[in-house]
């Protein structure tokens, strides 16, 4: 199955090689056809539409970039939550005026301010209890008392001595 998937991916990686390389010859032919012709206003508007296209593509890739950071605030955020795609969704949809994006430190701002508010109006997107969690501390980090039979059989003189202070 693992060959199946490595030699499909090749494949798939040649192929698409190929079709650039047929598209750009493509495109290199026409545009030295309307060279030949000297059909300058339609070189020109061959030029603008590669740029067009080229700022299309500039803007889709900003906005995904955008996107993907502002999930990755909300999950770092609301860790707790049931659903971190649905709680990425309220976020967007009902604290849109408490988001913002600071261009020149290039990061969101308010998400953890939002996320607080949809836990105080929404408590069912978050998890009640997180599993392995006792007070926002792993359960494991968490000390617990001893009982007096496990300070006994690490040192029964100081249990003596400390109930022996306790008295005096």
């Amino acid at each position: 199955m693992e060959a199946s998937n490595k030699r499909l991916l090749e494949e798939s990686k040649t192929w698409k090689t190929k079709y650039q390389t047929v598209r750009n010859e493509v495109d290199d032919k026409a545009t030295e056809e309307l060279q030949q012709r000297s059909d300058f206003k339609g070189l020109w508007e061959k030029s603008q539409g590669d740029n067009e296209q080229l700022r299309n593509d500039l803007l889709e890739t900003k906005k995904a970039g955008l996107e993907t950071s502002l999930q990755f605030e909300v999950a770092r955020h609301g860790r707790d939550a049931e659903d971190v795609d649905i709680l990425l969704a309220a976020v967007k949809t009902k604290k849109r005026e408490v988001l913002g994006y600071d261009k020149e430190a290039k990061k969101w701002e308010g998400v953890d301010q939002a996320i607080e508010e949809l836990r105080k109006s929404n408590p069912g997107l978050f998890k009640s209890n997180v599993v392995g969690m006792e007070n926002g501390r792993p359960q494991s980090a968490v000390t617990k008392e001893k009982t007096v039979e496990e300070l006994i059989i690490e040192d029964p003189m100081a249990v003596l001595k400390e109930q022996l202070a306790k008295i005096l």
